[in-house]
């Protein structure tokens, strides 16, 4: 059983001649190859927000963050000791690869879910979720039942500071402690899966030329959030399926009064549902993404006489909008978006999965009978404005997901 404390797994060095890079998978894993291609645990070392925010978190930590930041997102690298110094001057090309096909079919437990929790051993044998897989000339096959576990994604996704035990991004204990958890509908079930959901069946086969179709092979793009990486990497089908997994996770129902009179201002009560996620949303180290509510009142004229959560031309955000995600404070109870400075938990209105919250937003009464036109919209965005000025990309190349939408009337007489 895996145990979540973050120092109880000793550090495992492994020979960098151990792994094989991800190319040679393609010209029998051809489909599977091409949909890790695009994924995020392809770029997972190269990401620009992850490795501008490592420089600095490294900079400020005088190296201290160093192992802790890459043995997720470079895990040969870190493995095989040539990770740090991280700016990968010292990786092979193998290394540069992120979370590729030989790193995640080498683990053979996890006995620490979070902190990079695996154990690897690499070599000729291939581990996986297939109990009567054939032999083949190019490698030897060995079943894992943690490939059909979530505790297997848990390795990598919860991160804990490993000096003062905060929990930075939880999305395996949220998985855990709601009711895919509790139902055992395992990570695999949603994101290895042809779109978004409980598991579809996906008929295939699992290597070219393998004579047994299978009644589900499970699909490598892994897709999550990242449409602004998957565009910006040139791999459109990704970026939709970022999308599509964007638009199903929530819901949104609006509570109108049936009618008011001239200048009497009306409370709106948006209420949002978790519908579709088996975590919290939004999930991860939400500091570095937007998931907020916009509204736009029109009368019937279409003049905008209300609005809310309505960017500036900077793709600011205005203060006094609904917006959903974790704040950390440092150790003088400073608000800080610098993962190591983090020494506890500011605020947190993130969705619990299953679960709904309700807002209210005021909007001011017309001075004339009429009819307004209420318009509620779900938003993501992968990066901040901040995070954008950092890494030197304009916030309007910066797409802006529609999660989910809402909309109504009221008269006023």
């Amino acid at each position: 059983m895996a145990t979540e404390n973050p120092e109880s797994l000793p550090r495992q060095t492994v020979d960098s001649s151990a792994f094989s890079s991800a190319g040679q998978c393609q010209y029998c894993h051809i489909e599977i190859y091409q949909q890790w291609q695009g994924s995020a645990h392809a770029r997972s070392f190269i990401n620009p927000l992850y490795r501008q925010q490592l420089a600095r978190v490294s900079n400020e930590s005088q190296g201290a963050a160093d192992e802790f930041c890459v043995s997720c997102h470079a895990p040969i690298g870190w493995l095989t000791e040539q990770i740090p110094p991280i700016d990968g001057e010292g990786t092979d090309a193998v290394a540069q690869q992120g979370v590729s096909c030989d790193l995640c079919h080498a683990i053979t437990e996890v006995p620490q879910v979070g902190n990079a929790g695996f154990r690897v051993s690499p070599g000729k044998v291939k581990y996986g979720p297939f109990d009567d897989a054939l032999q083949s000339a190019m490698h030897e096959s060995e079943y894992k039942r943690i490939y059909s576990q979530a505790e297997y994604c848990g390795a990598c996704h919860e991160i804990i500071h490993p000096e003062n035990g905060l929990v930075l991004s939880s999305t395996y204990s949220e998985w855990k402690a709601g009711p895919y958890g509790s139902r055992r509908i395992q990570c695999q079930d949603c994101h290895m899966t042809p779109g978004p959901g409980v598991e579809k069946p996906n008929p295939g086969v699992a290597a070219t030329g393998a004579p047994k179709v299978r009644d589900h092979i499970s699909t490598h793009y892994m897709p999550g959030t990242n449409v602004f990486g998957s565009k910006q990497a040139g791999f459109e089908d990704h970026a939709a399926l970022a999308e599509e997994t964007l638009q199903s996770a929530a819901v949104i129902f609006l509570g109108l009064p049936d009618g008011l009179t001239p200048y009497q201002p009306a409370r709106v009560n948006i209420r949002i549902r978790n519908d579709g996620a088996g975590h919290y949303l939004p999930t991860g180290l939400s500091v570095f993404n937007d998931m907020w509510v916009e509204m736009v009142v029109t009368d019937e004229q279409g003049s905008v006489v209300f609005q809310s959560g309505v960017t500036g031309s900077d793709g600011t955000i205005p203060e006094d909008s609904i917006v959903f995600g974790t704040t950390f404070a440092d150790a003088a109870g400073n608000e800080t978006d610098n993962l190591w400075e983090a020494a506890r938990v500011l605020s947190d209105n993130r969705i619990p999965p299953q679960k709904y919250v309700d807002e209210f937003i005021e909007i001011p009464g017309l001075s004339r009978p009429g009819t307004v036109d209420i318009k509620v919209r779900l938003l993501y965005r992968n990066i901040t404005p901040q995070g954008a000025k950092e890494l030197g990309i304009d916030i309007a190349d910066i797409p802006v997901t529609e999660m989910a939408s809402a909309g109504g009337k009221i008269q006023v007489r």
